[in-house]
């Protein structure tokens, strides 16, 4: 029988809402950075002469942006794939005390394990008419398991842990709340701003 590391066992899983609320915080924060460059509302379903519905099921179906849109998913996995890699945090995990450790050490993930841990999210994402039910599968994973694994952290051997002290209460979920709604009403005026009418 094996037993956990010494650095997992003193450690507590990231409650589930934590790491929803990091995720989302780091989707703005991506798409903040990239807005300037990528018109994310720019075009809707309507250049493609498509449903909107087809339009997020399959994103390259008669796209004439595709290319932006693959090197936009680059970009995404390597937002994550990096800081896992270095820090094993985000920014959006780094402002809720989170951290990616790997199930096995209890460490910062391999740079293997960060890059398939990584790729989970934009590969599925993009793949055409069934990524987006896989990533519903993947995110709900997290209700499976005993240690709060969503699908991804299976694959990549990794677990998320709450850094904060024993004992202390991180931010409250109304301040994520908060985060989040800043970061998006910023988003969407920034957005409002770069777009041309």
């Amino acid at each position: 029988m094996t037993t956990a590391p010494q650095s997992l066992v003193t450690r507590t899983l990231a409650a589930r809402r934590y790491r929803f609320v990091a995720l989302i915080v780091d989707n703005l924060i991506f798409y903040i950075a990239i807005s300037p460059i990528y018109p994310i509302f720019s075009e809707g379903p309507e250049v493609s002469g498509e449903s909107a519905l087809i339009s997020y099921l399959n994103p390259y179906a008669g796209n004439p942006n595709w290319p932006i849109e693959v090197a936009v998913t680059v970009l995404f996995g390597a937002y994550f794939w990096l800081q896992h890699a270095l820090w094993g945090q985000t920014l959006g995990k780094r402002i809720y005390r989170l951290k990616v450790v790997s199930s096995t050490t209890g460490e910062r993930p391999s740079l293997r394990q960060s890059g398939v841990r990584a790729l989970v999210h934009p590969v599925l994402l993009s793949t055409p008419y069934t990524g987006a039910l896989i990533q519903l599968i993947d995110a709900l994973w997290i209700f499976v398991g005993p240690k709060r694994k969503c699908l991804h952290d299976v694959i990549a051997g990794t677990v998320v842990v709450d850094l904060s002290a024993p004992g202390r209460r991180g931010p409250g979920f109304l301040f994520s709340i908060g985060i989040t709604l800043t970061l998006l009403t910023t988003l969407i005026l920034f957005v409002s701003l770069v777009m041309p009418k």
